[in-house]
């Protein structure tokens, strides 16, 4: 299919599906803002708020970029923050507790994710929340969830990743566990708060009933452990760290080429036969070390040396070629230098480029999901702190110039 054809009935100047709803973020680091990344990229309208001063911790995080702005320089702010509003609130205040609760009022979902009892100690709780707005959906991300015997301890990615089983399985076997290179612990707490935001909203569409969805980074790393928990239950297996390797197929791995790496795997004992045929290695089909898929998974040293003794001699282009043209599951092993030039990245919007006021022109992730009728897009750039604060206090809350003027002066925003 052909990227006009997918797209041929598409509403002109869509913003993406969930248009009209409203978020208020109290969101900081990553999970919790991740997850209204994914609403707003979708089409919703979030307003995040920093606190007055320094701001999100994200904003003084490198790497740094070219800006204008000592606050506007975090890549990870640039990239993860776009799509937004922003204005600064003093939370901790008696008067921004006021200002927050009626801005509570007019969203539909509130995302925080501090540590579980900081927004109650600030009366921002759900229950306080509820009280202004009864049908509101209220989420919170955290390292382990809002109850249970760890709720109380402070976590970063690399925590959830730990405890939830990822780092166990995660390395090589001679080495000790290591966490995956991006922030997996906090991209899919941001993922399944956004899943379960809109499950919850979905809910109160239909009833009227708003409910408060609690988001623990373990849990999210822990439901995808595939068949971890019922292995060890039920067949006293120990899963053992692989590197890139799978423990059920081979040739499942990345193989050194003259030039990079490649992965390659392959499953079906047709494929394996095709596969010998290229390598020259036709001795291998018949092999009963290496005939059914079970033999090539206990035979995998046989198998991957044969496969890098091939792949050491070639291109990394060459192999993909070779293997693709056999219909074989294949792929180059890109940096993100090479992403930003890859033709397929580029023709999914994977690349999208933004023009921020003190950074310039930026290129960052586009939006995953794609509509046929209501395309989702990267809209606007990563807010500059307090870059709304006119808008909302004013339009929204109907606050006069002068009014905000004060809310200034006072240290409220």
């Amino acid at each position: 299919m052909r990227k006009e054809e997918f797209y041929a009935e598409a509403i002109p100047n869509s913003v993406g599906p969930l248009e009209g709803v409203k978020i208020l973020e109290a969101t900081q680091n990553y999970a919790g803002p991740n997850a209204g990344t994914v609403l707003v990229d979708l089409g919703a309208e979030s307003v995040k708020i920093d606190m007055p001063g320094f701001g999100d911790l994200v904003r003084h995080a490198p790497p740094f970029i070219e800006s204008r702005s000592e606050l506007d320089r975090g890549a990870q702010h640039l990239s993860i923050n776009r799509n937004k509003k922003n204005i600064t609130l003093n939370l901790k205040s008696p008067k921004g507790r006021e200002i927050f609760l009626e801005l509570a009022k007019r969203v539909d979902i509130v995302i925080e994710n501090f540590k579980p009892g900081t927004m109650e100690k600030w009366g921002l709780g759900y229950p306080e929340v509820r009280r202004s707005k009864p049908d509101i959906i209220y989420t919170s991300v955290s390292g382990y969830g809002q109850f249970g015997p760890y709720s109380h301890r402070p976590s970063y990615d690399a925590v959830a990743q730990a405890v939830g089983g990822l780092m166990s399985v995660n390395g090589y076997p001679d080495r000790p566990p290591t966490r995956t290179g991006n922030g997996l612990g906090d991209s899919l707490a941001g993922w399944q708060g956004a899943l379960a935001s809109l499950a919850a909203l979905h809910y109160r569409n239909r009833t009227g009933r708003g409910q408060h969805v609690d988001i623990s980074q373990v849990d999210t790393i822990l439901y995808t452990s595939d068949f971890g928990i019922l292995a060890a239950a039920n067949a006293d297996y120990h899963w053992k760290r692989m590197g890139s390797e799978n423990p059920m197929v081979a040739p499942y791995n990345a193989y050194e080429c003259k030039d990079g790496y490649v992965f390659i795997g392959i499953a079906l004992d047709a494929h394996w036969a095709r596969f010998c045929q290229i390598i020259g290695r036709e001795d291998l089909i018949s092999d009963p070390r290496t005939k059914a898929l079970a033999d090539r998974a206990k035979s995998r040293e046989l198998v991957n040396g044969a496969i890098t003794a091939w792949t050491k001699t070639k291109l990394v282009g060459e192999v993909v070629d070779a293997l693709d043209e056999a219909q074989l599951v294949v792929a180059p092993i890109l940096d993100f230098h090479q992403i930003l030039e890859d033709p397929h990245i580029r023709e999914r919007d994977m690349v999208a480029e933004v023009e921020h006021p003190a950074a310039g022109k930026l290129k960052i992730y586009g939006v995953a999901a794609k509509f046929s009728a209501t395309p989702a897009r990267v809209r606007m750039p990563a807010p500059m702190m307090g870059q709304h604060n006119q808008e909302i206090y004013g339009s929204w809350m109907g606050y006069s110039p002068e009014q905000i003027d004060q809310l200034r002066e006072e240290g409220v925003i």
